[in-house]
């Protein structure tokens, strides 16, 4: 969380830190470094461009709002970066060509080919000198971050058991049923695939409840690699609502009266066993808490680590709040 990935540095590029051309207004200043508008606005659009392949739409009512809270987010992300890279450049944080390329070579090689590669850089206007501006700085970003944790203490099994105790409605799993089932899917359109597949079920139905065993008729009966005859466990809400009803009327070993109709076809169920809800034991989610109270103390670290460089830094927000939605410190 606290590494600047170097896919996130390509992909998003939203680190700008190119030279101020001659006369090119002024978003902000940060110990005399400039930002400027026009490297404000190249990583908005940046990001705009990214957030609407999501869905998300900046030509509804609220678009221009949402527009001006986005340029806030990203001249702030842009400071913050400022602030980290010249705190690199303080601690003598430099990283290596080889280092770089490290990176970019890593990178290159989750593309399918060199011709993926190259698409990728040209839709998202990256040169290969740029590219690696982005990947340097980034690397010295997160030398930075790394430097500012390195300190931490680790979470004690005391505290971690504390957090247990408070907190054990997290860790509570839900009744769960524990079923097999027999599938007969629909194959086809029309109403005699659909007549074709309940027969079939009726069928198989009828050799249960004349003692054939459920296990081995399921694995007969299983379609593709996975077979049928395996258990499958879910609690309330996590699985087909006919199936989630059908199970929790039976009892302990009982088979499904009536095919259980759903989207994938019928269904025949045998309830092995329900598992009363209960409170996950503490040994076995201790590496979860830890993880999780070790990533809250980074997260309070880091932000706390940021409040003081940007305490310490003359901080100037050229941009007029009216046009731009931007405030920041003087």
């Amino acid at each position: 969380m606290f590494r600047i990935k170097f896919a996130a540095v390509c992909l998003l590029a939203v680190f700008s830190f190119l030279a101020a051309g001659c006369g090119a207004n002024v978003a902000a200043t940060v110990n005399g470094k400039t930002i400027t508008s026009a490297q404000l606005e190249e990583e908005v659009n940046n990001a705009k461009k990214m957030l609407e392949q999501r869905g998300v739409r900046f030509d509804a009512k609220e678009g221009q709002q949402m527009l001006d809270l986005l340029r806030q987010q990203v001249l702030d992300q842009l400071i913050r970066e400022e602030l980290l890279l010249q705190e690199a450049s303080r601690l003598k944080i430099e990283p290596t060509d080889k280092q770089v390329e490290e990176e970019i070579k890593k990178f290159r090689g989750e593309f399918e080919s060199e011709a993926k590669y190259k698409q990728f850089l040209a839709a998202n206007g990256l040169s290969e000198p740029k590219l690696k501006d982005y990947v340097k700085k980034g690397l010295a970003v997160q030398a930075v971050q790394e430097k500012a944790l390195q300190n931490l203490e680790k979470v004690s099994e005391a505290k971690a058991k504390e957090y247990y105790d408070q907190n054990k409605d997290t860790f509570t799993v839900p009744e769960q049923f524990q079923v097999r089932q027999i599938l007969i899917p629909i194959v086809g359109e029309g109403q005699k695939a659909q007549v074709e597949a309940k027969v079939e079920a009726a069928n198989i139905l009828a050799r249960l409840k004349k003692g054939e065993d459920f296990a081995a008729l399921a694995k007969e009966k299983a379609q593709g690699a996975a077979s049928a005859a395996e258990l499958y466990t879910f609690s309330r809400g996590e699985t087909d609502p006919e199936l989630e009803k059908a199970a929790a009327a039976l009892k302990p070993g009982e088979i499904s009266p009536e095919p259980v109709k759903t989207g994938y076809g019928y269904h025949l169920l045998k309830l092995e066993k329900v598992i009363p809800a209960q409170v996950k034991p503490f040994p076995e989610v201790k590496d979860e808490i830890t993880a999780f109270l070790e990533d809250q103390a980074k997260q309070k670290a880091f932000a706390d680590y940021l409040a003081d460089l940007k305490s310490k830094a003359a901080i100037e927000i050229k941009l007029k709040e009216k046009n731009s939605g931007v405030s920041g410190d003087k």
